[in-house]
């Protein structure tokens, strides 16, 4: 029996990839991965803040279980977009990965 074609229309999203870039290098509307250590949180605003050898931004989430499965002190990768102007660069997470079992220094190495 032949498929009935349906004229409804798809839609599609696209992902740009996320490319690995360190904090300092970072401006808006980029899609990126950024790993370092998370020196704080703030649970008002499901926010915290990540830091590398380059410098620190502030990452905002609304995805809650990842937010509560991590802690200070915690390696991590973020991947996600930019945005904001300047010095007031942010990062909306899309993905939260704990890299707690990552050689940072390894990590630099061969990925920055």
């Amino acid at each position: 029996m032949p498929e009935e074609n349906d004229s409804k229309e798809k839609t599609t999203y696209v992902r740009y990839p996320f490319a690995n870039q360190k904090i300092s290098d970072l401006n808006s509307n980029m899609s990126v991965a950024i790993a370092g250590l998370i020196v704080s949180k703030d649970s008002e605003i499901i926010s915290f803040i990540v830091e590398d050898d380059s410098g620190r931004i502030n990452v905002i989430t609304n995805n809650m279980d990842a937010f509560n499965g991590i802690k200070e002190g915690q390696f991590v990768r973020v991947l996600g977009k930019t945005w904001g102007d300047a010095e007031d660069i942010e990062l909306k997470s899309d993905i939260i990965q704990d890299f707690t079992g990552v050689d940072s220094e390894l990590y630099k190495k061969l990925v920055l």
